[in-house]
């Protein structure tokens, strides 16, 4: 697998500056910084003063109308290391379409088909393809438009992003000692919960380990890498890992059909 990296433009969170120097050492230079007061379910985020090295801004929270106008002023001084922004919240393609950075939207679960994504892509350098449709899908829609859209690779799926405090209303219902993050289960599906004040993310477990996709004609290739150590994720790039991984949904269709009565 890591010889799959050569050459691949592979796009990293940052989980601590300090891990900078370790991941050049893997051959990785495209750094993702989370954008603190922007982002959800993300222990560790950056204020754009924190950002030294060349790299690309996060932001994956619903936005409301100050965190917007508070947006609006990083944006129009924003230094000359930022490359790129990737961002889910549809109100920031307006702040950006003037700006000479590379613009990458990232709507999780949507942009399931190519069509959305042609449009899309009228506004934008280029959209990350939904983890919710399977390699066959992935591989159609990329292949339509090869070299110009990301996929994500590696990391924790986002099952569920929700604005309430769906951590501290547990604990204080049941007067349970503060976790966070915490790991639940609902019949067999385990998941990882993490809350800031801007909501709770359920990540699915275990991790999602999609690098088979660094086969594909992507233009970016999109590593998650919230929870995981710079050892752990050299490790998975390696080959040498025993963390549990699984391929999400790349060999399991979500296209049910519904017994009606003519299917007795």
């Amino acid at each position: 697998m890591y010889g799959k990296m050569k050459n691949k433009e592979l796009l990293v969170t940052i989980n601590d500056l300090k891990d900078i120097s370790e991941l050049k050492r893997l051959g990785i230079n495209n750094f993702v910084y989370p954008l603190q007061n922007f982002c959800v379910g993300i222990p560790n985020t950056f204020l754009i003063s924190d950002i030294k090295e060349k790299g690309f801004i996060f932001i994956n929270r619903v936005l409301d109308n100050n965190s917007i106008l508070e947006l609006e002023k990083i944006l129009k001084n924003i230094p000359a290391n930022i490359m790129g922004i990737i961002f889910d919240d549809l109100g920031v393609l307006e702040l950006v379409k003037n700006l000479d950075i590379i613009k990458i939207l990232y709507l999780n679960h949507f942009n399931t088909n190519i069509e959305s994504i042609k449009i899309y892509m009228e506004y934008v350098d280029s959209v990350v393809v939904s983890s919710d449709i399977t390699k066959n899908e992935l591989e159609y829609i990329i292949n339509k438009m090869p070299n110009k859209l990301t996929v994500m690779v590696l990391g924790y799926l986002q099952a569920m992003y929700s604005r309430r405090h769906l951590i501290s209303n547990y604990q204080n219902y049941h007067k349970v000692k503060a976790k966070n993050p915490m790991k639940i289960v609902n019949d067999n599906n385990e998941f990882l919960v993490y809350e800031n004040e801007f909501g709770t993310v359920l990540y699915h477990l275990p991790l999602y380990n999609g690098l088979e996709l660094l086969d594909l004609p992507c233009q970016y290739y999109l590593i998650m890498n919230t929870f995981l150590s710079v050892k752990e994720l050299a490790n998975i790039l390696k080959g040498k890992s025993d963390l549990s991984t699984d391929t999400g949904f790349l060999y399991q269709e979500t296209i049910y059909k519904l017994k009606g009565d003519s299917d007795d």
